[in-house]
């Protein structure tokens, strides 16, 4: 059943903690540019769990053909994991970028959190000393779940891997936003994160995924706005 938009609960009250929940969402994809904030596109995240919490978490993000000539941009991710011992865990991700200039990035990434090892295209090898490697994509499971555990937290830290290694990733609560979503008021916690160059829009309306995007990749300045939601059974 999808949730409409005007839907929203104040943060400042107890709430029940959200396990993994199943979803699909659709995003509304725009550029900032001397032109102002232009849509180009649209993206789409789907999350898939199991009763032995093993997910598959898939998004992909394009622009429509009409914008393809300056604005060229596709993103595809999917990650594999599980929950072990309450710690999201990431056991294998790839991810395919594209923009206007070409193949910006492909990347398959197998981590074995037991072995305490990751191995990064066919080639590389990190060794892991932390309870939970996460990816560019699983991050957003482990903070929606740290935020309902952690409220009064300020600063959520973690252990993520691209095709460079393994750094720390913080993300900083920065606090309660007000964001306008089609003339509807929706209350949000925003989180920043340094390192991924990116923002993030979290609603409890919505299961605490974001509901909107700011990722910033090279010159460019991408923002993704919640269209639609749907809880998958």
């Amino acid at each position: 059943m999808k949730k409409p938009l005007y839907l929203f609960l104040c943060f400042f009250i107890a709430f029940e903690i959200q396990a993994l929940t199943p979803y699909e969402a659709t995003y509304g994809l725009s550029v900032t540019s001397d032109l102002g904030k232009i849509q180009i596109g649209k993206a789409k995240y789907k999350l898939v769990v199991d009763d032995n919490d093993e997910f598959t978490f898939s998004s992909e993000a394009f622009t429509d053909s009409i914008w393809k000539s300056l604005y060229n941009y596709s993103r595809y991710e999917r990650s594999i994991g599980s929950k072990i011992d309450d710690y999201i865990n990431s056991h294998y991700y790839d991810l395919v970028e594209i923009s206007k200039e070409g193949l910006e990035k492909n990347n398959k990434i197998r981590i074995y959190p037991k072995e305490n090892y990751a191995i990064i295209n066919s080639e590389q090898r990190r060794e892991t000393t932390s309870k939970s490697i996460l990816d560019e994509l699983s991050v957003y499971l482990a903070l929606s779940e740290d935020v309902q555990k952690n409220p009064n937290q300020d600063v959520f830290t973690y252990q993520v891997i691209d095709e460079k290694g393994i750094k720390q990733v913080n993300f900083k609560f920065e606090g309660i936003e007000t964001v306008i979503i089609d003339n509807i008021e929706i209350e949000s916690m925003k989180m920043t994160s340094p390192e991924l160059e990116l923002s993030l829009n979290l609603s409890r309306s919505f299961n605490f995924i974001p509901v909107i995007i700011y990722r910033v990749n090279k010159k460019n300045h991408f923002y993704l706005t919640l269209r639609e939601f749907k809880e998958l059974s």
